[in-house]
């Protein structure tokens, strides 16, 4: 099988979009659709980055992730984080609070520390341990997804009251 036929069968996966950083001297940060949970005891998550990335020196080193969760709101983080050659923490969703970088309005958090990096190809797998999260609520909206190269939502749209409806 060809990367291009690979690619185009992939496509046709939906993925939840995280945004992966690191903190202290080293503070890097990127778009991920690869977050997978991989155990409950003790708890375990994985995801992968390209060798080729931008964050991967600054990730194959540190022993704190962040996991950040992004909301069907948050496209236009998404694709900055994604892009390389710009300043990808100069957004107003982003902060730094107690030493860690906070996503407002994230769905949901993780902080973990890192446990294994596995060469796979042309990535790194990374094995990391959370410690610390959190979640927005039962209300809280949907995350935001990528399918089919673009980023959508899994949110049903509220069905609107008839007229003479209250």
């Amino acid at each position: 099988m060809t990367p291009e036929q690979f690619k185009h069968i992939m496509r046709h996966q939906a993925a939840t979009v995280v945004l992966v950083t690191t903190d202290g001297d080293d503070r890097a940060g990127l778009t991920a659709t690869s977050l997978t949970s991989v155990s409950v005891d003790p708890p375990l998550v994985l995801f992968c980055v390209a060798r080729a990335a931008s964050a991967w020196p600054a990730l194959s080193v540190t022993d704190r992730i962040g996991i950040h969760l992004l909301g069907e709101d948050s496209q236009e983080l998404a694709r900055r984080c994604a892009t390389t050659g710009i300043g990808r923490f100069a957004h107003p969703a982003i902060g730094h609070d107690n030493g860690r970088t906070s996503v407002a309005g994230a769905v949901a958090w993780l902080e973990c520390r890192t446990v294994d990096r596995i060469p796979a190809g042309d990535h790194h797998i990374v094995l990391a341990a959370p410690v610390r999260g959190g979640h927005g609520g039962r209300d809280q909206r949907g995350p935001l997804v990528y399918h089919d190269r673009r980023y959508t939502s899994v949110t049903e749209p509220k069905e609107q009251p008839r007229p003479g409806q209250v």
